[in-house]
């Protein structure tokens, strides 16, 4: 979209000549469209023309004739015979003295004629005169009337020299634009009275412009414009001179001679031709650059996607087409991968490394503990005060605690975290394998959340575990129900965002025997190690139940 718009307004102002070109393309075209209309009106009325020339020819021919020549009624009758005779289509040929009679005829009989609004000035002002007659006094048909003034040598009018002739038809129905239905042609003089008329299959009135008259186009000359017909239909309508000051032709062209004069689609494509190349442009634009960058963008984005997920640097069968530019940066790519791959190799091959000697390090930890464990133990056979004994047994559970630590330190997976629960486990049963061959064996209870903590809190947690669960098999005893109930609680709460772990060790005692204290160095551990984890501890103390409950916060490994 943006190279889009970029390009739309690098391409305006080749737009902006474009559309003006386009519009004086239409404007000569609408010129070459007049001249055409004009050419062919003329062409229509050409037969009409050369007949009216003819006959005003001979009208002032006769006239100059008359004037100059003092005939007798007779000699000038016999003249327009004459004329009759040579001119087959001239019905009437004669003289019309002021008042409108005439005796000078071919007829040879006195004529009186009718005037008519235009033709009553005419011995006022005398001057060529073309009218049309529907219904010729003499002939009895429609004619067209020809009347030109004669002098005499000094000057004074004799009279109108007038020739009344029949006319052709306009439109031939043999030619070409003849068969055109929609074609209306009209010829009228410089008063706007109609000559001759030629329509399709309507009144000649039908089809001129509506609210105009022919008498104002008298003077104007060529005339071209469009206009709406009395018809309600838009038509072109072309005037052109006939004889100069005198007749005038007006054609009203339909839409089937305008699609005739000039191609439907030129305008189309002129007025389209600045989109069409706009948009030529823009595909093209957009094209090139899909084809060239964005498809090879596209394409080293995937595979960097690909890389990111799998690891993998796959190949592009079409980077060789691509620009010198995304062909440096598809190249520096695969130096980056191939580094970061050999990099994550080394770093993995570091870490195992790593991994191997730490569980080297816990699992020979564990050993030595379990070799010391094993010389208490050897100790203690060879020791005979009980109290001593007792006090080796306590030391050799705490060597034993420790050593089961770094057992599923290097048991586990990941040195950085382990399953408290899966510990507090081999612990109770490590310690019970000890204590519970007193009589009477306890009923141990186990509800343990599976609890994954950091070795910095499981140490603590194991030691706890273990005095906890020494003094527990030391001290504890049928309760009142006469059974030794021993119960190990791991629970993980949550308030809001802070996470806790609470364990919990409880015994049974019988309410019967008398408490006895021991040396204190349980407790003392027990608190030592409760301090290391910051942790709450509440110990329980009642008739039947001892134990110890210890809460401390959940701590995520944050490497440094």
């Amino acid at each position: 979209m943006r190279i889009a718009f970029l390009l739309s307004l690098a391409l305006l102002p080749i737009g902006l000549v474009a559309m003006g070109q386009s519009w004086r393309a239409l404007s000569t075209n609408n010129s070459y469209l007049e001249a055409s209309i004009h050419a062919r009106t003329s062409t229509l009325v050409e037969p009409e023309r050369r007949q009216l020339l003819s006959k005003l020819g001979v009208s002032r021919t006769l006239s100059d004739t008359l004037g100059e020549v003092d005939l007798s009624n007779d000699q000038c009758i016999a003249i327009m015979r004459r004329i009759l005779d040579s001119n087959p289509r001239v019905s009437f040929a004669g003289v019309v003295d002021d008042g409108f009679v005439s005796t000078c005829n071919n007829t040879g009989d006195r004529i009186e004629f009718s005037p008519d609004p235009q033709s009553e000035g005419l011995f006022d002002n005398p001057e060529p005169y073309i009218a049309f007659n529907p219904r010729g006094q003499v002939s009895q048909r429609p004619v067209i009337m020809i009347a030109h003034p004669a002098f005499r040598p000094d000057g004074t009018l004799l009279g109108l020299t007038t020739l009344s002739f029949e006319t052709k038809p306009l439109l031939r129905k043999d030619s070409d634009l003849g068969s055109n239905p929609d074609i209306a042609l009209v010829t009228f003089n410089k008063f706007g009275q109609v000559l001759s008329s030629a329509t399709p299959d309507r009144p000649i009135e039908e089809y001129l412009p509506e609210g105009l008259s022919l008498e104002g186009f008298a003077t104007q000359g060529d005339t071209f414009f469009t206009a709406t017909s009395r018809m309600g239909d838009t038509r072109l309508i072309s005037v052109v001179p006939v004889l100069e000051d005198e007749v005038y032709a007006l054609g009203s062209w339909g839409r089937t001679a305008l699609q005739r004069t000039t191609a439907p689609w030129f305008t189309a494509t002129t007025l389209l031709f600045p989109f069409l190349m706009w948009m030529v442009g823009i595909a093209v634009a957009v094209i090139s650059l899909n084809r060239l960058v964005l498809h090879h963008i596209r394409d080293l984005g995937r595979r960097m996607r690909h890389f990111a997920t799998y690891r993998n640097v796959e190949t592009s069968n079409n980077i060789a087409d691509a620009p010198s530019e995304i062909q440096m940066i598809n190249g520096t790519f695969e130096s980056m991968a191939d580094q970061l791959l050999r990099e994550e190799a080394d770093l993995e091959n570091a870490v195992f490394e790593r991994e191997v000697l730490l569980k080297e390090v816990h699992h020979r930890v564990k050993n030595n503990l379990q070799l010391i464990s094993s010389i208490i133990n050897m100790q203690v056979r060879q020791v005979a005060n009980p109290e001593a004994v007792s006090a080796l047994r306590q030391f050799q559970d705490r060597v034993t605690s420790l050593a089961t630590v770094h057992r599923a330190l290097y048991q586990e997976p990941s040195l950085t975290h382990i399953r408290c629960d899966v510990l507090l486990r081999d612990l109770v049963e490590q310690v019970e394998a000890v204590g519970g061959a007193k009589e009477h064996a306890p009923t141990v209870t186990l509800d343990l959340d599976p609890v994954t903590l950091l070795p910095d809190q499981t140490s603590p947690i194991a030691m706890v575990t273990t005095e906890a669960l020494s003094n527990a098999f030391k001290y504890g005893g049928p309760g009142r129900d006469g059974v030794f109930r021993l119960k190990v609680d791991l629970k993980e709460e949550t308030h809001g965002d802070q996470t806790s772990v609470r364990l919990t060790i409880e015994n049974s005692v019988d309410p019967t025997m008398k408490r006895t204290n021991g040396t204190g160095l349980g407790k003392r551990l027990i608190l030592a190690f409760a301090a290391q984890l910051d942790a709450n501890l509440n110990e329980i103390d009642e008739d039947d139940r001892r134990g110890v409950t210890m809460t401390f916060e959940y701590q995520s490994f944050e490497p440094e």
